[in-house]
This record gives structure tokens, C-alpha cells and sequence, in this order.
């Protein structure tokens, strides 16, 4: 075995103890402060590669495991952790290993990581991808490097970002009362199959039908790589012993996708700029209707697209021409009508929101 030091920014320092002479295997961490000899934490990790004398361009991985505080507690920050794994393994001698062909480029050295252990959770990988650490496969980071793809239907765009598991959270004032959004889940279909099925909701979505029905809708949502299907809710506020504080209740009211223009089938009637947002919106919830409540929730799918990506410059929406009262909605939102597209399903009145034009929530 092999001892190793990495000494940081912050005058702590990384000791490694690693198998030799191959390094692949599984590698000791500990992360210690030197005058006290301290220890912070430490981890495991193990590098696997498919080169003999590793580390490789492309084929390596890195699994980190037991990642825990001195006092036995799982460690806090996973981002922390990737970053000294990083450190340790990019410090590794440079790899040798030729192209496959003579004369083909040399592929820049990058290393995979394992979602398993410490990253087998959606909220570590999202971190460290928001830290720039890690490139999830179809995500990009905000105010990252930009990375272009092309679809399978011939639009180049950027690769999206992860949606997190919640994504919005805000107290209404005019209303006292709490606005969440999530991603949905699978098991949310009994929830979506309810509303789909109202006549109200039926004329617009035209996605009535039995449970199974839904559930496929549901699945092909979550599956798309530049739209995904939210649930909104609302959690009253309530007086208690002289206090005011939130009901901790959530009450589902509705139904939303958010998706990225460019690459929707909007995006092939007009004119889409790169991060671009779309809404669809359904409220099932007879109780949660209304002009006020839907200023909450439209003004708070507004502030969740132009706060989640600092590049988002516009938002539009594109519903049935003859849905007078949402289209109402939408210009005292501040969006106004550019004009009139054609699907085959239905005509439909275009409505945009610049970033600029917006002044935050109305409600």
C-alpha cells in the first residue's frame, strides 16, 4: 500500500492510502487537520478501469462509499467528498493510452462515476453537478459550459439540466397560503387520472380514460428529456397559540409540465431561442379555482423558470384560442398574444413573457 498526502486551500489535508503497484481498487481516505491531526472524516473509494495500467482516458470509475464524519455520522457533503476523490484521482499520472486507431483524436481525459454509495441519491448527483463537478448524461449546469446536442428529429439545442425532486417553494401573501411544486411521481396517477377525467379538464386535455391510461401518460412525461410533469399544492396558514405558521397540510390542486421550447413541437411553428420555457397548466381542484389563486400559481411557474435558469429570457404558452378566460389570465400576468398557431389537434392564441416585461408575482 501506497501513502499518499493532497494538501488543500484551507490548510486541512487529504491522506490517501491506495494499493500498488496497480491503483485500481479500493483506496482509503482521511481527511485531517494537520497541527491537531484532527480527523474530519473519511471514505472509501474504489477505481475500476478497463486499462491495464490505469488511469485510462475515458473507461475509469470511481465508486465512493462509507463516506462518514469522525463521529460515525453519514457525511454531509458529498460535494466536498467528490471534490477531494477528484483532486486525488486527476493528480494521477497522465494517461498514455493511444487512440484505438493510429491518427484518431486523443479523447480528453475524463473519469465516470459510480451512482452507488454516497451518489445513489438524486439530491448528492444534482449538487455536484450544480458545483460543476460532474456532467449528468442529457443535463447541463446553469452558467456551466454550454453543451450542444442535436434531437432525433434534427433541432440542435443545449442539453438540459436534471429537474430536482422540489422545485419551488413560496408563501403567497394575498392568499396566506403556501405554493409547492414537485416532479410528479408514478404513484401520483391515481391523483392525475381524477382530474383528467373531470369534464372540464377532459375538453381541453382530451386524456380521460381508465388509470392504467394515465399511468402511461405519466411514465412518457417522466421520460422526456426536455419536459417534465409537476404537481402543484397549496398549504394553508393557520393562527396557532398566537403563532403563524404553516398547516402542514399540502393539498394538491393541479397539474403542470414545464418543458423547453427549442425542442417541443412549439418549437417547430415559431421561432425558439435556446432557453426558452413552455408551460402547460391544468387545475383539478375545484376548490383551488379562481382569479386569485390562479395569480398565485401562475405567478409562481413564472418566478420558478426565470429563477431556475438565469438564461431563461421567455416563457410561452400556447392555449386554445377559444379559452378566453385563461388567455385573460395570462396578460394580467404580463404575457401578451404574438399570434395564433396551428397544431393538428387544435388553433391556438401564442403567448410570451420576457423576462424584462415580468415584475415578479402578482399574487
Amino acid at each position: 500500500m501506497a501513502l499518499n498526502t493532497l494538501f488543500l486551500s484551507d490548510s486541512s489535508q487529504i491522506s490517501t492510502v491506495s494499493p500498488v503497484p496497480n491503483i485500481t481498487g479500493r483506496t482509503f481516505f482521511s481527511h485531517l487537520h494537520p497541527p491537531t491531526r484532527q480527523n474530519y472524516s473519511k471514505w472509501t473509494v474504489n477505481l475500476s478501469s478497463s486499462f491495464a495500467s490505469p488511469p485510462s482516458l475515458t473507461t475509469d470509475m470511481l465508486t465512493i462509499t462509507d463516506a462518514m464524519t469522525s463521529d460515525g455520522a453519514p457525511h454531509p457533503d458529498p460535494v466536498f467528498v467528490l471534490y477531494a476523490t477528484l483532486n486525488w484521482y486527476f493528480h494521477l499520472p497522465t494517461p498514455t493510452n493511444p487512440p484505438a486507431i493510429p491518427g484518431a483524436p486523443r479523447k480528453e481525459w475524463s473519469v465516470n462515476l459510480d451512482r452507488v454509495g454516497l451518489f445513489a441519491r438524486e439530491e448528492a448527483l444534482a449538487a455536484a453537478e450544480q458545483a460543476g463537478l460532474i456532467l449528468l448524461f442529457d443535463s447541463s449546469i446553469p452558467d456551466g459550459p454550454v453543451v450542444y446536442t442535436i434531437s432525433a428529429f434534427g433541432v440542435r439545442h443545449p442539453i438540459r439540466p436534471r429537474p430536482a425532486r422540489l422545485l419551488y417553494r413560496r408563501h403567497v401573501p394575498s392568499l396566506n397560503a403556501v405554493l409547492t411544486f414537485r416532479l410528479a411521481r408514478l404513484d401520483d396517477a391515481p391523483l392525475v387520472n381524477k382530474w383528467m377525467n373531470t369534464p372540464r379538464v377532459s375538453a381541453f386535455w382530451g386524456e380521460s380514460g381508465p388509470i392504467a391510461k394515465t399511468a402511461d401518460f405519466l411514465r412518457q412525461n417522466l421520460e422526456k428529456r426536455h419536459s417534465f410533469p409537476v404537481i402543484g399544492s397549496w398549504e394553508e396558514v393557520v393562527v396557532r397559540d398566537g403563532r403563524v405558521m404553516e398547516g402542514g397540510v399540502e393539498e394538491p390542486f393541479g397539474y403542470f409540465e414545464i418543458y423547453w421550447v427549442k425542442e417541443d413541437r412549439l418549437g417547430q411553428l415559431c421561432e425558439a431561442q435556446d432557453w426558452e420555457r413552455g408551460l402547460h397548466v391544468l387545475v383539478g381542484e375545484q376548490k383551488f379555482r379562481g382569479a386569485q389563486r390562479v395569480r398565485g400559481w401562475l405567478g409562481g411557474l413564472c418566478h420558478y423558470c426565470f429563477c431556475d435558469d438565469p438564461r431563461t429570457m421567455r416563457l410561452s404558452l400556447e392555449p386554445r384560442v377559444d379559452n378566453a378566460r385563461f388567455i385573460g389570465y395570462l396578460q394580467q400576468e404580463g404575457f401578451a398574444k404574438e399570434r395564433e398557431v396551428t397544431f393538428p389537434h387544435k388553433q391556438s392564441a401564442l403567448m410570451r413573457l420576457t423576462r424584462e416585461a415580468w415584475d415578479g408575482p402578482s399574487a
